[in-house]
């Protein structure tokens, strides 16, 4: 009975074992230099802490597989405290529990509990405008360092940081003597702002110590054909492949959801360029920005269920219309229900 029970816990978990999830359970196991294909480091690619943080819990739990969906667990939980306070301090409590509905019921938000950095990304980012909101600027750097171990998007909370600190000491509208001593102190913040490059200069050295070059993950990006594009070109081959893709189901599965996408984000953030913070709305622009400028763009709902500002800026246009948040939130659990059950099924929800 017991061999039975441990059978089908296997069988519940394995589900998550596809696409990425495949790569993180062996970069567990086997480590950067051990996990090869070709005989070359491919993996470099994923960003270390996820695969770091899983390792350590593998120690106490055993299981490869169960420790990653632990931690992205915990990691959603503690994500979800960071972005309702964050909510509640700029929007007030109601605007806070509709931003985490919709992103709770997000068609690609179920990406939170599985074998992926979506969690730790959603964590991360959070707990940084969070403390960037309070002026904690050393609490927001050491969670940037974080963020960018996780993903190259984590060096946006600098930005995030920067506005926010223009902003509140109000500094392009101090003139003569305030002007200097409101530059002594964005300047003398400078340091801890840019704190994020660490992360990034962890995850360098981790591709120096395993390839001998810093930069090998540029290198092994073509494997993937992934590297830089113009968002236009991004959206002119996406447009392209969703119209005439030779497979439908890809086409129904992959490159229709991605230019639909675009389509609902873009407006919202251009309805929300007035209106909210700085830090928000540039960092909502940057992600929206950097998650369509990869020449071979395949995971843009994963991607935006971690731009966070988004979400907020839905539940601004909300406020005071419980039919239409109702009918939101229907919509997007019926479309979550679909995107869950193709993935489940091996299609290309990725």
């Amino acid at each position: 009975a017991l061999a039975v029970v441990q059978g089908g816990c296997d069988r519940a978990l394995s589900i998550w074992e596809q696409w990425d999830g495949w790569h993180y359970v062996r970069l567990v196991e086997l480590g950067y230099d051990g996990y090869l294909e070709d005989g070359q480091h491919l993996f470099l690619v994923f960003f270390p802490l996820y695969v770091w943080l899983t390792r350590l819990v593998r120690l106490a739990v055993g299981n490869t597989l169960l420790s990653g969906l632990l931690v992205s667990w915990l990691c959603f939980a503690g994500g979800c405290v960071y972005f309702y306070r964050l909510g509640c301090l700029e929007y007030g409590r109601g605007t806070a529990r509709r931003a985490l509905l919709f992103l709770s019921l997000f068609p690609y938000a179920f990406f939170f509990g599985g074998m992926m950095t979506e969690s730790l990304f959603f964590l991360t980012p959070a707990a940084g405008l969070w403390h960037i909101r309070r002026h904690q600027w050393g609490a927001a750097g050491a969670w940037g360092i974080l963020a960018a171990l996780t993903r190259m998007h984590g060096v946006l909370l600098i930005g995030a940081a920067a506005a926010e600190l223009v902003q509140s000491t109000r500094l392009f509208a101090l003139r003569g003597r305030e002007l200097k001593q409101g530059l002594r102190t964005v300047l003398g913040k400078v340091p801890v702002l840019l704190l994020p490059l660490l992360g990034t200069g962890g995850y360098l050295l981790l591709n120096w110590s395993v390839d001998g070059n810093p930069f090998a993950f540029t290198i092994h990006q073509q494997h993937w054909s992934q590297g830089f594009c113009w968002i236009s070109q991004t959206l002119w081959y996406l447009t392209q492949n969703a119209l005439h893709y030779a497979n439908t189901a890809v086409r129904l599965e992959l490159w229709i959801p991605s230019v639909l996408l675009f389509l609902v984000f873009f407006p919202l953030m251009w309805k929300a360029r007035k209106g909210h913070r700085s830090m928000l709305t540039l960092y909502a622009f940057a992600c929206l920005v950097l998650d369509y400028s990869l020449s071979w763009l395949l995971s843009a709902g994963r991607y935006l269920s971690c731009a966070l500002p988004f979400f907020f800026f839905a539940a601004c246009l909300t406020r005071g219309r419980p039919r239409l948040t109702a009918v939101i939130a229907a919509g997007m659990a019926v479309l979550f229900a679909l995107a869950l059950s193709v993935y489940l099924r091996g299609g290309q929800i990725m």
